[in-house]
């Protein structure tokens, strides 16, 4: 519910009054602009909240049916875990309402009841609507105090900013009015202008009304606003007639807390507005989410996500990470490929074998290994073909089944086995695809250059070249390269105030925060913004081998046994010690060294130091960077987020800087902190460090520490190393100490 209505019905109906649209970029628009948000303009005149479009044909995303299959399994998950985080505070002590957490309109009682396709409509946000808000209002001079419940009522009254024309019954004056810039917010998601009166509960009529909208004393309605004191919270209102006060300030309660609670006894504080600047980060929280699209060859990709094919993503994560299985028998092997059709493939296979006989027989041990190679290939080819012609069951440990069974407790930004599916996603589509010979491949490693990055002379190349390898060999990669066109799906689906995580501590108490979908459009629908994105991004992966000497180093004490020479790779022992830290970190507290948590930090700090690296050599703002991290396969991605046109930042970057900007990486003075001792004695981290703006970071900058990159004391969740230092990733890379 928004308290301004901005227009009246009948002007609605007769079009009197038309929503303007704002111009501003895609991301913009469904980010710190979608519904809901305070802004002002250039030159900062003029509040407005932001509104939907009332077009009659809503822009719609171009977005096909896989996509919007994606946004559909992440928008449920999303709502699931909101609401079960918000409700988990509900007691008998102290009873919580569904309505309290989240939406209605995603609500069927007290269970979660998310919407279809039907009720949601994916919009391309090329236009917002806007209207001014807070309709509220205060002379400068004398202090008088006007409100309005929409826009066409305000423009009826237009003559009362007269500068002559001033309202004041006891002292008249030459009027300067200006909009007030203070709001009333509260964790409900609903937010009001200033009013002298404050909503009550009335048992008589059975609904909430406004106290004190008229003076107690005299009657009238006209009132001075008092804002000298520099505490928003203790402004107050007097009577502009007799000067009586009725409260001693302008505090506000939430009309939609005190309908949940209507007459039942709770804490003042439960229902109490806050009032602040409509400038300030805590009057809007947007919602939103992001993933990998997925190609259309990959849609059996995609269709692991679905939580009706556990038996499929054991045996994709079983085969991705080396844990193996039992070939069929060749009988059962002849019968599939028979019975799909394959006669072909078979009748190759059999030719080989009758040539295998003969070589047996000839006693030919050239001929005989040659044909025992042909017939491996032709099977190999048969298990590991995308999707294979023949299914091969992985035979996973227990403890990954188990990990397998409680996907939920992960939620789908964190889950490491969708973020496993998503990163064979991106190898197939860019890291590990080809190009025709002359094309501009999809992906070029750095130590590898293709025409367009490597340097004209083909010395100077191979030079730059063997300098990369050396410099990754220092930082521990085992891969680098650019990604030309890292694509993307962001979407926003609601907003929150006051708090962007589901529970908000308000003196001591926890409170539930509600999820608001964003106001319908024209056809009833409920928005979705969708942006897609192409841009260059850099993929890091680091060395195996490398990590888990690491984490010995450390001294994790769940570390996982494995040998690096077996077949199993080591994201299949990281899946089996993750643990679930919460899409909001409510999970997240300090607990002995963990395997999962130092990897996710290594990566995540990995990725954070990236990021600032590259703003400071391609002329990028941190802000308009993003991270995608994939900790089972010890990669992340680095990328430019924006809808606008790609100019080519970083390729440039590395045209231009290449091997200066990975010894970068390296060097002491990246890793140090300007804040000094303090910050390195919280964890290592802070905004004055390894920390980046919370838009452009996957994990709102929680698991971070420069310590896991160059030793020092051990992150704030390690409770085994607490006070003590830990080796860094890079001094186990180069030995003892850093270089």
């Amino acid at each position: 519910m928004m308290h301004n209505s901005y227009f009246s019905e009948d002007d609605q109906n007769q079009n009197q009054i038309r929503t303007p649209i704002m111009a501003r970029s895609r991301n913009q628009l469904a980010s710190a602009y979608a519904p809901g948000a305070f802004f002002t303009f250039e030159g900062g005149l003029g509040a407005c909240i932001s509104i939907p479009d009332q077009s009659a044909v809503p822009d719609v995303a171009d977005i096909n049916t896989q996509t919007q299959e994606q946004i559909m399994l992440r928008l449920q998950e999303t709502w699931q875990s909101w609401f079960s985080r918000a409700y988990s505070i509900n007691s008998g002590e102290r009873p919580i309402d569904p309505t309290q957490c989240i939406d209605g309109m995603l609500l069927y009682g007290s269970t979660l009841r998310p919407l279809g396709v039907s009720h949601l409509q994916f919009i391309n946000p090329l236009k917002m609507g806007y209207a001014p808000a807070p309709l509220s209002f205060v002379c400068n001079t004398c202090g008088m105090f006007r409100e309005y419940e929409s826009v066409a009522e305000a423009a009826k009254h237009i003559d009362v900013f007269s500068p002559s024309n001033c309202p004041n019954p006891k002292k008249k004056s030459n009027c300067k009015w200006r909009q007030l810039d203070v709001v009333f917010v509260h964790w409900s998601g609903d937010y009001m202008p200033a009013t002298p009166g404050m909503w009550e509960w009335s048992d008589q009529n059975q609904e909430a009304y406004q106290n004190g909208q008229t003076c107690a004393s005299c009657g009238c309605k006209d009132f001075l606003l008092h804002t000298h004191s520099p505490r928003i919270g203790e402004w107050g209102f007097e009577c502009a007639n007799c000067g009586h006060r009725e409260r001693a300030t302008w505090l506000q309660n939430d009309k939609f807390t005190t309908e949940v609670f209507r007459d039942t006894p709770r804490a003042p504080s439960e229902r109490r507005m806050e009032p602040i600047s409509y400038r300030a980060s805590s009057a809007y929280y947007v919602q939103a989410e992001q993933f990998v699209v997925f190609s259309d060859r990959d849609q059996n990709l995609l269709s692991l996500l679905s939580t009706q094919n556990a038996a499929a993503l054991a045996s994709f994560i079983g085969d991705k990470y080396g844990y193996g299985g039992t070939e069929p028998a060749p009988e059962e092997m002849k019968a599939i490929l028979l019975q799909g059709g394959h006669d072909e493939k078979w009748q190759t296979y059999e030719r080989y074998k009758k040539n295998h006989g003969r070589a047996v027989k000839m006693g030919d041990e050239e001929f005989i290994k040659e044909t025992e190679e042909e017939m491996r290939k032709l099977v190999d080819d048969w298990t590991s073909g995308e999707p294979p012609l023949i299914p091969v069951e992985s035979e996973l440990p227990v403890s990954m089944y188990a990990q397998l069974a409680r996907r939920e407790e992960f939620t789908s930004r964190y889950d490491p086995f969708a973020l496993s599916v998503e990163h064979e996603a991106l190898m197939r589509s860019k890291v590990r695809a080809t190009s025709e010979l002359g094309a501009r491949a999809p992906f070029v490693r750095f130590y590898q250059l293709d025409s367009d990055l490597a340097p004209k002379n083909e010395h100077a190349k191979q030079l730059q070249e063997a300098r990369t390898r050396d410099l990754m060999d220092k930082l521990g990669f085992a891969e680098l390269g650019l990604i030309r066109e890292f694509e993307l799906c962001r979407f926003t689906h609601g907003y929150t105030r006051v708090s962007a995580t589901p529970v908000i501590n308000k003196r001591n108490q926890d409170m539930p925060v509600r999820l608001r979908l964003f106001e319908p459009l024209k056809n009833g629908k409920r928005p979705i913004y969708v942006v897609k994105q192409a841009n260059e991004a850099i993929y890091v992966t680091l060395k195996p081998e490398t990590v888990y000497q690491w984490l010995q180093e450390v001294g994790v004490t769940d570390l996982p046994a494995w040998d690096p020479s077996g077949k199993v790779k080591l994201g299949g022992p990281i899946l089996e010690s993750a643990q679930p830290f919460g899409r909001y970190f409510s999970l997240l507290h300090p607990s002995e060294a963990a395997t999962y948590r130092y990897v996710y930090t290594l990566l995540h700090s990995f990725s954070h130091l990236f990021m600032k690296s590259v703003a400071e050599f391609s002329g990028l703002d941190l802000g308009s960077l993003g991270e995608y991290i994939f900790p089972a396969d010890l990669s992340f991605v680095v990328y430019r987020n924006g809808t606008t046109m790609d100019l080519g930042n970083l390729s440039s970057l590395w045209r231009n800087e290449s091997n200066r900007f990975l010894a970068h990486l390296l060097e002491p003075s990246s890793h140090r902190c300007n804040s000094g001792s303090l910050c390195d004695s919280h964890g290592g981290a802070c905004p004055d460090c390894i920390m980046v703006p919370e838009t452009s970071c996957v994990a709102m900058n929680r698991l971070l520490s420069r310590a896991v990159l160059r030793g020092g004391e051990a992150p704030q969740e390690d409770l085994s190393h607490a006070g003590s230092s830990i080796k860094g990733y890079i001094e186990v890379v180069n030995g003892t100490t850093a270089i």
